[in-house]
């Protein structure tokens, strides 16, 4: 396999191939084993996939090491000679987890399905009993979703790391936060409530029928303490997972 000017960034933007190149460029003349311990790869199948991928940046002699070939060396000039850009790690202060959490909790009771839902329900707008059920799924996928994937956001990119406790911090306070907002509703008993209804079937003369479903600013506070730490949980997954397949491949 060629490697021409428009393959050459895919070829080295996955790290085992550049650990391969850089590590024929330190030493020459690298037996199978040798270079594949170097690279930190175990399974034989996927390095031999990466082998295949650098295609004529290397080559084997007759004693079956591999070294560089002429373009091999000058991806490994440029290697060295740009080399990645290392982020250092740092733990997330309290100061930082606290405005996180603040605006978890902010995008928690910001959900714009309920404020479209109340919106609805002020201008007796009928909705289809289907409706409901859409509305529902609406209402738990943004927070389940968005107040995690906001606070994961921020915190990785302020720590440059993916560690759980630092990931945690701010869906404290945003438990604390709600938390607190949901005991002092309840102690002054103010729950705002939304009522959305079906179209009024009449029956006849006398009677008529529609169907109702009520949400309330308690159980939107209620579901958004449980879903700060799964919202978290669920995106870490998601990356750690979408990790592993790259570095597969």
């Amino acid at each position: 396999m060629g490697v021409d000017f428009e393959s050459f960034n895919d070829v080295l933007k996955h790290p085992i191939r550049r650990k391969i190149i850089l590590a024929l460029s330190e030493e020459k003349g690298l037996a199978y084993g040798e270079l594949m311990n170097t690279a930190e790869v175990s399974n034989t199948e996927k390095f031999n996939y990466h082998l295949k991928i650098l295609g004529d940046l290397i080559k084997k002699d007759k004693n079956g090491k591999y070294n560089l070939t002429e373009k091999g060396q000058l991806a490994a000039d440029f290697l060295q000679k740009f080399p990645e850009k290392k982020n250092t790690q740092m733990p997330l202060g309290m100061a930082d987890a606290a405005l996180i959490g603040l605006a978890g909790a902010a995008l928690t009771l910001l959900n714009p399905v309920f404020l479209f839902s109340a919106f609805l329900s002020q201008q007796n707008f009928g909705i289809p009993v289907a409706g409901f059920s859409i509305i529902s799924v609406c209402f738990s996928a943004y927070a389940l979703l968005a107040p995690g994937i906001v606070m994961w956001l921020l915190t990785v990119k302020r720590t440059h790391s993916h560690d759980m406790y630092d990931l945690f911090k701010p869906a404290l306070v945003t438990l604390a936060l709600l938390l607190s907002l949901l005991v002092t509703m309840m102690l002054t008993k103010v729950n705002p409530v939304v009522t959305l209804s079906t179209p009024t079937v009449h029956l006849s003369q006398y009677a008529s029928s529609h169907q109702s479903m009520y949400m309330s600013l308690s159980a939107e506070v209620a579901n958004g303490i449980v879903c700060a730490f799964v919202g978290i949980a669920i995106v870490e997954f998601a990356t750690r997972i979408r990790k592993k397949w790259r570095l597969r491949r």
